[in-house]
């Protein structure tokens, strides 16, 4: 049960890593504005995908590195 609970607080402190942080704030902002008709549908595609991708890239990377 203690080991369950650590990896849950592991898992918890490395969603608030800065990159993190950053990504969702993109796309919650980019998600608001196109919303709001600010941003054109396809421009919220473009700005998703790609920060998406590069979030789960370096993800990736890195796991390849340990």
């Amino acid at each position: 049960m203690k080991k369950c609970i650590e990896t849950i607080l592991i898992n918890l402190a490395n969603l608030l890593k800065v990159k993190t942080i950053l990504s969702l704030a993109v796309i919650f902002t980019v998600c608001k504005l196109t919303f709001n008709n600010v941003v054109s549908v396809e421009a919220f595609m473009s700005i998703a995908s790609a920060v998406i991708t590069y979030y789960f890239t370096k993800s990736n990377e890195n796991i390849e590195d340990k």
